[in-house]
């Protein structure tokens, strides 16, 4: 069972898988058709590059249809009625140390349907902001007709931390002018650039701090400040830069970059809104490859294994790295959107024993940029991590609904969970609804009865077979390390390390004189309205009026459909539970490139009870 993995796929699975041919014929006026004047430059200049005034234009070239918005308004509200776990939850306070608006999301969205809207563009940006204000990584609304092209400006931000304890912006890459790299960046576009930056439209984390890590993220190949789905406010960006005592205004233009499949299948805007806003079938990976392509050129190229204090002991190439530098140990997990099996599991033990062999006494758990998988991986970490645990495993429940009833059993696959209180599998949908009523947000709710996923393959026995000598370190040997990118699986590993196990914590960046979150996010199962869609259909209950209809213009409801409790506090459900880490670090113009300065100033916070930085 698939969890958050990397938190963008959902940003992408709404593009077209179409034939491969060129539309030819140029339209005649298309001088005022912005999506005709893309397809000419398409065509005779063979770009796949345009300006953010045309796809602007295009954008916007399409009325406001009351029908297409009223639907699309009944379905969300059907879907999230029925299948988003939080509904009821997004309505309370957040606690201290969150920051965002507490709503119920079924009224907002019905205001959203009483406005007066110039085109439909408007009308689907309104939809997806609000569903963005819910601060919840495993949710979002995306259309196709106005995500198929990526924004981009040629420069990168990054933030630090002076001796003296002042905050800074400052410029990380410029692909047009090299010479503004580490140039403070005071303003933007007249304001506060820090201020900017903090509000920019993510919904990573509920912790602002998170958020604004996540905008200038230099590591991340996905949605930040610099590069983006949704069409940006204006076409250019004016950046006030403080270089060496001397001050210089720069104005950056965002590019428009979009995919063949797309580009080759229109030619004007009614032919954009019939074969890319009406289409509802897709083909994300060519535009996500484009975007990995696109903040390639920009992301951090310096490798740590060119550090002549850092050995690679043992890789599993884009998943999991053991090194050793100096006279201490580094686990670095990229992911866990890996399949778990006997294979891989002995591979993931050999690393850890090949780390453990060359007698470091320390170890950094080093959780950056890791925005999840597979919860399999998660749990058979914190095994081999912890194996005198009762419980490696965090329990969930569903928030049972009359529209989920009918497709619960294909939802969750039964053989796949076990009651949290017998131990053994559910043998029908019946068992595990149950008869439990929880009040959230003033409103009392029926919750399935609680468990966790199966273990199928018994990797906790295949451990001791394979790891007859435990692993040399206790829990006050061990670290966690993150810039609160730590979301879905990822933070089920730094949850079962710091909650159950009392690992201490390192978070980088966020706010100076404001705390940070160790992890961005736990969710629970994710799952998308096709994934619904499909099961209504495969049941053939398309005619039941309890479920959802297909939306009638092309696009996707991610949502979680479950959620994780902690294991120490059982009534409290760990995505609306803030957690602070324990220390702080904050880039310099050095760690922001060699991240193995931040392992060597995280280990030094092993032992160290004060909470204070190391020296």
């Amino acid at each position: 069972m698939r969890f958050f993995a990397a938190i963008l796929s959902f940003l992408f699975a709404f593009f077209m898988n179409v034939r491969s041919h060129r539309i030819s014929q140029i339209p005649r006026y298309y001088e005022n058709d912005g999506c005709a004047r893309i397809h000419k430059e398409y065509v005779t200049k063979n770009t796949n590059i345009f300006s953010y005034i045309d796809v602007k234009d295009c954008y916007e070239s399409f009325p406001f249809d009351k029908e297409i918005a009223f639907q699309t308004i009944d379905t969300l509200n059907v879907l999230f009625h029925g299948f988003y776990s939080f509904l009821y939850k997004a309505r309370e306070p957040p606690q201290k140390g969150f920051d965002y608006r507490p709503m119920d999301l079924l009224v907002q969205l019905e205001i959203l349907k009483r406005k007066q809207y110039d085109n439909l563009f408007q009308f689907m940006d309104g939809v997806r902001k609000l569903i963005f204000e819910l601060r919840d990584a495993h949710t979002s609304y995306t259309t196709n007709c106005f995500s198929s092209f990526v924004f981009y400006t040629n420069l990168t931000l990054y933030s630090v931390v002076t001796d003296e304890g002042v905050q800074k912006i400052k410029v990380f890459k410029d692909t047009i002018d090299p010479t503004n790299n580490n140039c403070e960046v005071t303003h933007i576009d007249g304001r506060r650039a820090i201020q900017v930056i903090s509000e920019f439209p993510t919904f990573i984390s509920r912790d602002l701090g998170v958020r604004f890590n996540a905008a200038i993220d230099v590591n991340y190949s996905g949605i930040t400040f610099s590069t983006r789905i949704d069409l940006p406010g204006s076409p250019i960006m004016i950046y006030t830069l403080k270089c060496d005592n001397y001050i210089k205004v720069v104005k950056r233009s965002w590019n428009a970059i979009g995919i063949q499949s797309i580009l080759e299948n229109f030619n004007n805007s009614n032919t954009y809104f019939a074969n890319i806003c009406k289409n509802t079938t897709t083909d994300y990976k060519p535009l996500f490859d484009k975007l990995d392509e696109i903040t390639k050129s920009h992301k951090n190229t310096y490798d740590v294994k060119s550090n002549e204090d850092v050995k690679l002991i043992y890789e599993i190439t884009e998943f999991i790295s053991f090194f050793k530098k100096q006279n201490f140990g580094v686990v670095k997990i990229k992911t866990e959107d890996v399949h778990l099996n006997h294979t891989l599991a002995l591979k993931i033990i050999k690393g850890f024993k090949a780390l453990a062999n060359t007698g470091v006494k320390k170890v950094v758990l080093d959780l950056f940029d890791n925005f999840g998988g597979f919860v399999l991986i998660s749990n058979f970490i914190n095994q081999l991590l912890f194996p005198n645990n009762k419980k490696s495993s965090f329990d969930m429940d569903v928030r049972i609904t009359e529209q989920l009833k009918p497709i619960l059993q294909d939802l969750l696959n039964m053989t796949e969970i076990i009651s949290s209180k017998t131990l053994k599998h559910f043998h029908s949908a019946n068992e595990l609804i149950g008869n439990n009523i929880i009040t959230r947000g003033g409103v009392k709710e029926h919750y399935s009865n609680r468990f966790f996923l199966n273990d199928p393959n018994n990797y906790k026995r295949l451990i001791s077979r394979h790891l007859i000598t435990p692993l040399p370190w206790k829990s006050e040997d061990l670290i966690i390390l993150t810039n609160s990118l730590c979301g879905s699986s990822c933070a089920l590993i730094a949850e079962g390390a710091a909650e159950v196990n009392k690992v201490n914590t390192v978070a980088v960046g966020g706010f100076v004189g404001e705390p940070l979150s160790y992890a961005s996010c736990q969710g629970g199962i994710a799952i998308d309205s096709t994934h619904i869609f499909n099961i209504i259909c495969k049941l053939n209950l398309q005619n039941n009026t309890l479920l959802p209809k297909p939306f009638n213009f092309g696009g996707k409801l991610n949502i979680p459909s479950s959620e994780f409790y902690s294991i120490k506090n059982h009534n409290s459900l760990m995505e609306f539970t803030y957690k602070a880490a324990d220390f702080r670090l904050f880039y310099t113009e050095q760690s922001i490139r060699d991240q193995s300065i931040l392992w060597s100033q995280a280990v030094a916070f092993i032992g160290n009870k004060s909470k204070t930085f190391p020296k």
